[in-house]
């Protein structure tokens, strides 16, 4: 055989340039990341499982909490991955973590996670009669230096599964949590003891029920946003005013903020996420078309920015508001989860329902995108959207969302067939 020539070695080489080329071109942001996972979807390990939350760490793995199932009974479950969306075998047993706070037996499980900035991992959980918080080592064991073994004291609420949590720059623990009266804000120190220098011992009583988010200004000041929460009511999403409200680093009301302190939402405040020039933005379900398709409204994403003094950001989208109505095929869909680009675009997640068959509804993974200015971004998705449908047939719903260092959208849900068979899904989307 003849050698090639150098002209033969330019063309196969320009051949492959151009596949490698065209194959990048199909590439494009809103798609799933293929190189994550399965096809970019990671399924949990056990079925009847949900995934409530997610926290990136440091390194890139993924940590997500939520509900699973030990023997018979519901338990806290913790799964971290590794950034290529496989089990992180050196995390509990086999990359899973099986908690139950207290030796309690009915938990509806983690509802909330975060990463402090030694590595160990806070999450809060629905138990019996309340809400307890938890935090591991790195590999998973309970530390035994926090609350009495690993957990807090039980903290008694009507409900649990509504709320969040976030720590200070301090290492202070922030939980809000509760469905209807009581709900309720507490703070915890770095050690899991109750912070007295806190409201009231440390708990403070909040005058609205379904907390949904709390987080913290870099000033100290704690905004909490309360509304419509992911966690109980994202199968049917419901267009519903929200709240937000500011308090003093001491548990106080700041008076200074909105009127009195409180902030009114036209979304349902499922969501709430700080801009590096402290301006607030706010994400939730939005009627966005009156009396469509049939007799009802159709509901969909809404994002609303507020000032940093809680006035609506009038620059922002519509006069503050920024509607997503995913079209007649999707009637019921909602915003649960936001995250902020480094560019300074807004990505929103949750749920795009869509009617199948007479009154059931069935749902896809839902996401959109914003530029800084409110305004869809086209690029992404079909025309600034994406839904991802799991199965025929299937409720699903996204609950939590972080951004990768290299701009990779990461997204953690819940797939749901006939109320019966559900499991949680952790997901991977390329930005760019």
């Amino acid at each position: 055989m003849r050698p090639r020539t150098i002209l033969q070695h330019l063309l196969l080489f320009n051949i492959a340039l151009l596949l490698f080329t065209s194959s990048y071109a199909l590439a494009k942001a809103g798609q799933l990341d293929t190189t994550f996972a399965n096809g970019g979807l990671f399924e949990a390990p056990s079925s009847k499982s949900t995934e409530n939350a997610m926290a990136l760490q440091r390194d890139g793995k993924i940590v997500v909490a939520g509900i699973g199932v030990s023997g018979n009974d519901f338990a806290d479950v913790l799964l971290r991955l590794n950034p290529d969306g496989t089990l992180d075998k050196s995390f509990g047993t086999g990359g899973v973590v099986d908690v139950s706070p207290g030796g309690t037996v009915e938990i509806r499980g983690f509802f909330a996670v975060a990463i402090q900035s030694d590595g160990k991992i806070i999450a809060a959980a629905d138990a019996l009669n309340g809400v307890q918080v938890v935090r591991v080592e790195a590999n998973g064991s309970l530390d035994s230096s926090f609350g009495n073994g690993g957990v807090t004291s039980l903290i008694a609420v009507t409900e649990a599964a509504a709320g969040n949590l976030a720590v200070q720059a301090d290492g202070k623990i922030l939980l809000v949590a509760g469905f209807g009266n009581p709900s309720l804000m507490a703070r915890f120190t770095t050690s899991g003891q109750p912070d007295t220098s806190f409201g009231a011992g440390g708990l403070l009583n909040l005058p609205y029920g379904s907390p949904t988010q709390v987080a913290v200004q870099s000033d100290g000041k704690i905004l909490v946003a309360a509304g419509e929460s992911a966690k109980l009511i994202s199968l049917f999403p419901t267009a519903q005013a929200g709240a937000i409200t500011r308090y003093n680093s001491n548990g106080t009301v700041d008076k200074t903020f909105g009127a009195a302190g409180t902030a009114a939402s036209a979304v349902s405040a499922s969501a709430l996420v700080l801009q590096s020039d402290g301006k607030i933005v706010v994400g939730g379900t939005i009627t966005s078309k009156a009396g469509a398709p049939l007799v009802y409204n159709r509901v969909g994403f809404g994002i609303v920015r507020y000032d940093s003094n809680g006035s609506v950001d009038l620059t922002f989208g519509k006069e503050g508001v920024a509607i997503t109505d995913f079209g007649t095929a999707a009637n019921d869909s909602g915003a649960f989860a936001l995250a902020i680009q480094a560019d300074g675009d807004i990505v929103a997640a949750g749920a795009a329902g869509a009617e199948a068959s007479g009154s059931f509804i069935a749902s896809g993974f839902g996401l959109s995108r914003y530029s800084s200015a409110g305004k869809l971004d086209t690029s992404f998705g079909t025309n600034g959207i994406v839904i991802t449908a799991i199965g025929s047939g299937h409720i699903s719903w996204l609950n939590a969302m972080a951004i990768q260092s290299d701009g990779k959208i990461v997204v953690a849900g819940t797939s749901d067939l006939s109320f019966e068979f559900q499991n949680g899904y952790v997901a991977r989307y390329l930005s760019q």
